[in-house]
């Protein structure tokens, strides 16, 4: 199974240098993010200008920010610069993402199904690009997790999709559904995320994880992953806390309210030894069900950049795929 790291992260200037250090590592692909001040197709070129032979892609890149002609043309021309390394991840956001950007994206299943042909439309009419890039759709919640299936070449499925309950009832008859009416002759590459917080200090390490459980667990449109598990009635007290809060969150204070259970299920967490063997474990479970890649995570819920960069560093140096 492939290793990838995903860079979930504001700093700019470490990426080129931590993308060399993955490479040299043997990791797969370097994924990049985008958010506010941020903009993942710009660092995905900097990256491929900067690196050799890894592979690239944005983790994702809003497909509401740009027109799909425009982006054919962005991603194609990274496309050509990365000599045919680049993989374009594209997601329709939260509506809440979307009403920051003042953009419209609705229904987002068949806006998404829509861009995406038209982004092969317009690259079948371009003379000089001779490998179009690969096109990989964010999906969690079946609706788009059957879209993405049917119309992209992978699938980028959300951290959360780790809740098993939600994996194995929605998230994989979602996927066999898309694939049964899959538009592509190329088998469906299916991506997962995985919140991974690496330190020493394993007390530490697993503090930093509740902080991310509990920045995505209180996002609306993330409601059903906690549907029908064991821990469905503490996300709901988490969800309650947040809605009550007549303040800045806090998320430090609402990790308090994610059980050990959950980081156990949903992370990569602790020393780097305990990490390796957590690690293992998930590869073996999640080969058998047509997984292709897992994408280490690095949380940044109210910690540093530069406590972010440094776990990304502890990500390739214990997680290194020449260490199985």
């Amino acid at each position: 199974m492939r290793r990838s790291l995903v860079f979930a992260t504001a700093a700019l200037d470490p990426l080129v240098p931590l993308a060399r250090a993955a490479e040299a590592a043997g990791f797969h692909r370097v994924w990049t993010t985008e958010y506010l001040h941020r903009d993942a197709v710009a660092r995905a070129l900097a990256i491929v200008l900067g690196t050799e032979t890894i592979n690239v892609g944005t983790g994702v890149a809003y497909a509401f920010a740009r027109v799909p002609v425009q982006m054919a043309a962005l991603a194609g021309d990274v496309q050509r610069l990365s000599e045919n390394r680049f993989g374009l991840g594209i997601s329709t956001g939260t509506r809440g993402v979307r009403r920051w950007y003042g953009a419209d994206f609705e229904p987002p299943a068949p806006r998404t199904a829509e861009y995406v042909q038209t982004l092969r439309e317009t690259w079948g009419r371009d003379p000089d690009l001779h490998a179009p890039p690969p096109v990989y759709g964010a999906a969690l919640n079946p609706i788009m997790t059957r879209t993405v299936a049917r119309e992209c070449d992978g699938a980028l499925l959300h951290a959360l999709a780790l809740s098993r309950v939600h994996l194995r009832e929605r998230v994989l008859p979602a996927l066999e559904a898309g694939r049964a009416r899959r538009r592509l002759p190329t088998p469906l590459e299916v991506a997962i995320w995985a919140i991974t917080s690496i330190d020493a200090d394993e007390a530490l390490a697993r503090e930093r994880a509740r902080r991310q459980l509990a920045f995505y667990l209180v996002t609306p449109s993330y409601r059903t992953v906690a549907e029908g598990t064991p821990w469905e009635h503490a996300v709901a007290r988490l969800r309650q806390a947040f809605t009550d809060a007549d303040r800045a969150p806090e998320w430090g204070r609402y990790a308090e309210l994610i059980p050990d259970e959950l980081i156990d299920e949903l992370t990569i967490c602790g020393t780097p030894e305990g990490a390796r063997a957590q690690l293992a474990a998930l590869e073996d479970e999640l080969r058998p069900l047509g997984v292709t890649e897992i994408v280490f995570q690095t949380v940044g819920a109210e910690i540093g950049q530069d406590e972010v960069v440094a776990n990304c560093g502890q990500i390739v140096s214990a997680l290194d795929p020449a260490v199985r």
